[in-house]
This record gives structure tokens, sequence and C-alpha cells, in this order.
């Protein structure tokens, strides 16, 4: 890969080893973890709420997962 910067010619090389993908791969699983484990209290959190009506029930799931930006909740009849 070439490019020009100011005046000045560059070239870069790109090196991707299976170590550094691995080593990445794990940094970025444990915020998704600590993000799953926040969600499932949440929602049982959620769940053990009472509600007059499936309407407030409806809502509070929409504006929970508003809050959560990895997940989607999904209705069961």
């Amino acid at each position: 890969m070439r490019q020009r910067w100011l005046v000045i010619g560059q070239r870069w090389l790109v090196i991707e080893s299976e170590a550094r993908k691995e080593y990445d791969l794990q940094q970025l699983e444990k915020p998704l973890t600590k993000k799953y484990t926040q969600a499932q209290f949440q929602l049982r959190k959620l769940c053990q709420q009472e509600f007059a009506c499936a309407e407030d029930t409806f809502n509070a799931g929409k504006l929970l997962e508003s809050q959560l930006p990895f997940h989607q909740l999904a209705c069961k009849d």
C-alpha cells in the first residue's frame, strides 16, 4: 500500500496474525458478556413487575429494549 503524505512517499505493510486476532476477539467478548449479564438482570427485574394491562407490559418491554443496544426482545404468545 503506497500513500503520499505532504511530499514524503510512504509505504505501509499490514500484517495480520492469528494470535492477535484471538486476543482482539477475547477483548471484544469481555464487554459483550458484561452487557449480556446486565440485560438478563434487567429482564428478570422486568418480569417480576406486575402490570395493569397488556399495553403497559408491552410499553415497559419496548422501553427496556431501547436501553439495550445489542439485544432485541420478542413477544411469546
